[in-house]
């Protein structure tokens, strides 16, 4: 059932990414798209990339380029546009236009075919009728006869469905149909603009001032940005949220006109977490994608990640809920100045857990019956919760940390380490296992012979995979995630723009997490003059305050992380609420923090059916 569920939402999301304008691409699945590329040329010939490094690439390549945009830097004219052939053979359209403070020319390039049909002899005619040449100039510049010319010429009329020579020409001057090298020998062409900038460029000599030529732009490169996703396997069910979410918002972003006219596009691969060569086999791919920007959920090969995307350079935004990687953060803010946590870390997970069962016990919801928790932890990064954080709050709060368990990852035995929670039969118990499937094997073994403990759970149950594997038995399971999905107006508008293009509901953490990575992104770009300026993209995102699904985003600090709600900031409207959720009739339902909850505290059913007190504490609760 999950496994069909799961590819019926990845196929959906690729049929409505590529039916808007093919927005979504799976790296190995064909070319992201002919798009025009482009560079600057400073007036000593540095190139600068301006819509992905391609477009410098590709003047390095065809250094007579950059010589021609540096014959241009003299011209009156804004832009100059004209076809040639690149190093390996290919057409390409060309336009350059001169900066309005004359510090630099960029140069934008299309890959493309000759238009109307036209051949390259018919090209190098109609360039020559351009400058004004008649029949038998052009046959003695290419060496033919004027009848082949003639010939030439009666088909580029044809070709352009023109009349005259006149006509042809004001076609090519409108159009740019015409080619560098000027085609054959002779005397220089002063009446072309590009004809006198052939003649400065072989002289070396700057362009002399020409008039202004009409201007049809092509379409220009799409911001890409890469996101590394784990689509099978253990983490597979998220893997899809993340796609799931982030394509929705770059689909959204591109009805609305995209930013600044330009589409986004994103290139996703399907990465193993777990391993770093997996993790750096995907990053590579995105990297030769010349990706703008890299988004991923969680990886646990967290280092490698990190590393590899500081390498690249472009902004990463990565949801790993580590401690450890922002410490890296801090302790090196230079060399990781463009990698961003878009979440709070793991380290406030346990203290959480321990004021949630004080506010429970407080209130008269929960009447414990004793002052023990336990704790089981996974193997995973960011797994262990037992920090001094919570050791600090369970003597403030008086609760005594009876064990820690160590569970492992992934085919856990569960067995043990049940008789061992049984046997001490503690108040609550605060299960950190990521991977919802593992999770469910718990939960059901717990169920069937239930000790007089309150299950807390971490993040797994925001996976819709859960509860499709747990059904009934997970009623009455509180869970916390450091980043999840609110239900407010904004969540819930979501939720259902969600469900209208996947045909499921959204689960609670990464689907929403990923959705607000690229507006944040978004945001950004939209607000530099360069997308292609990590800096500038980097300090834009430090310096702006974005208010998502998933709550709010502010990654101005040392770490460069997103701010828990209430322990890192007192202020809402700058973090994100730790959110505590019950499975309640079926479904997920807030009960922690106040703000945010939308229904209360139940007892769970194995509690009540079990223990006299329980039920009467559940009943007195009801009462108030």
């Amino acid at each position: 059932m999950t496994d069909v569920r799961r590819t019926r939402s990845l196929c959906a999301v690729l049929a409505y990414g590529r039916g808007r304008d093919r927005a979504i691409q799976l790296l190995g699945g064909g070319p992201i798209g002919a798009y025009a590329l482009a560079a600057l040329v400073r007036s000593g010939g540095k190139l600068e990339e301006v819509d992905g490094a391609a477009g410098a690439r590709l003047l390095e390549e065809n250094p007579g380029l950059v010589h021609y945009a540096r014959a241009h830097f003299q011209s009156s004219s804004p832009e100059v546009r004209f076809y040639c052939q690149d190093h390996l053979g290919r057409w390409m359209h060309v336009r350059m236009e001169r900066s309005e403070n004359n510090d630099a020319v960029q140069v934008t390039l299309h890959h493309s075919p000759l238009p109307s049909g036209l051949t390259p002899r018919e090209l190098d005619v109609l360039t020559l009728i351009s400058g004004g040449l008649s029949n038998p100039e052009i046959a003695n510049r290419l060496v033919t006869s004027v009848r082949t010319v003639a010939t030439h010429v009666e088909h580029i009329l044809a070709k352009l469905v023109q009349s005259s020579r006149t006509g042809a020409a004001a076609i090519a001057a409108d159009q740019g149909l015409v080619r560098l090298p000027i085609p054959g020998h002779g005397k220089a062409m002063d009446a072309l603009a590009v004809g006198r900038l052939d003649a400065c460029a072989q002289a070396g000599a700057e362009a002399p001032t020409t008039n202004q030529l009409s201007s049809t732009r092509p379409e220009r490169r799409p911001l890409i940005i890469g996101s590394a996703f784990p689509l099978h396997g253990p983490a597979g069910g998220d893997g899809i949220e993340m796609l799931n979410g982030s394509s929705l918002a770059v689909n959204e972003i591109n009805a609305r006109g995209g930013i600044g006219g330009r589409r986004l596009e994103q290139v996703v691969c399907d990465i193993d977490v777990f391993t770093a060569e997996q993790v750096r086999n995907g990053f590579q791919r995105l990297f030769e994608a010349d990706v703008d920007a890299i988004t991923t959920g969680y990886v646990f090969a967290e280092d490698e990640a990190r590393e590899l995307a500081s390498e690249y350079g472009a902004p990463y935004l990565h949801a790993t809920t580590s401690e450890t990687q922002a410490q890296h953060v801090r302790d090196n803010p230079k060399k990781y100045a463009r990698v961003f946590q878009v979440c709070p870390t793991e380290i406030h997970y346990g203290q959480q857990f321990l004021r949630f069962l004080s506010e429970l016990s407080t209130s008269g919801q929960w009447r414990p019956q004793n002052r023990r928790v336990f704790f089981i932890e996974t193997t995973l990064p960011s797994g262990q919760m037992v920090n001094q954080a919570t050791v600090e709050a369970a003597d403030q709060l008086g609760w005594e940390i009876s064990g820690v368990e160590e569970a492992g990852a992934i085919d856990i035995d569960w067995e043990p380490v049940l008789r061992r929670l049984r046997s001490l039969a503690p108040a609550a118990v605060m299960v950190t296992q990521f991977l919802p499937h593992e999770l469910a094997v718990f939960q059901r073994r717990f169920v069937s012979n239930p000790p007089p403990t309150l299950l807390y759970a971490v993040y797994a149950p925001s996976v819709p995979e859960f509860l499709q594997l747990t059904a009934h038995t997970a009623e009455g399971l509180v869970w916390a995630t450091a980043s999840g999905t609110y239900s407010d107006l904004m969540g819930l508008r979501f939720s259902r723009r969600y469900f209208d293009v996947y045909g499921v509901p959204p689960g609670r953490s990464q689907a929403g997490i990923a959705y607000d990575q690229v507006h944040l992104l978004a945001q950004a770009w939209a607000s530099v003059p360069n997308p292609r300026d990590f800096d500038a993209v980097a300090s834009r995102l430090r310096g702006m305050t974005y208010r998502g699904v998933n709550g709010s985003y502010y990654l101005d600090n040392a770490a460069q992380s997103g701010l828990g709600y209430p322990d890192l900031t007192a202020d809402p409207s700058l973090g994100q609420a730790h959110l505590v959720f019950q499975v309640q009739n079926g479904s997920h339902h807030i009960i922690s923090p106040p703000p945010y909850a939308e229904v209360p505290f139940r007892l769970p059913r194995w509690m009540d059916e079990t223990h006299g007190p329980a039920r009467l504490s559940r009943e007195a609760g009801s009462t108030r």
